[in-house]
């Protein structure tokens, strides 16, 4: 088995145990999540070129990185309260406050030349 190879398997793995833990105790996302790791995974099975087989490699480092940083769990707990689950891996951003008070510079002017 080649090296590359061998590391696609690697990564298959590791996004289904990513989404193991991403969309934990929602099955329906997980039996989602689960079948279109898989059907990605069998399309690209056949490629032959090296080039093209880290490119998907890559892909596939990106969307474990995505999903551990950007998905956030919410569950409803009482009709306007939320639980949010968020892990130590998930990207937190500042809050920036809307400004009531800010300019905004006037819409531009669509100008097109091709019609008359």
């Amino acid at each position: 088995m080649s090296s590359l190879r061998r590391e696609a398997l690697r990564w298959y793995k590791i996004l289904q145990r990513t989404k193991n833990e991403v969309f934990s105790g929602d099955f329906r996302t997980i039996s989602a999540a689960r079948q279109r790791i898989r059907e990605e995974f069998i399309k690209n099975k056949d490629i032959k070129d090296e080039a093209q087989i880290k490119e998907k490699i890559k892909i596939a480092k990106d969307v474990d990185v995505e999903l551990r940083r950007s998905v956030v769990q919410a569950v409803r707990k009482q009709p306007t309260v939320f639980e949010a689950r968020i892990t130590l891996e998930t990207r937190k951003l500042d809050n920036v406050m809307f400004d009531p008070d800010a300019e905004l510079p006037p819409p531009r002017s669509k100008k097109c030349s091709d019609k008359k």
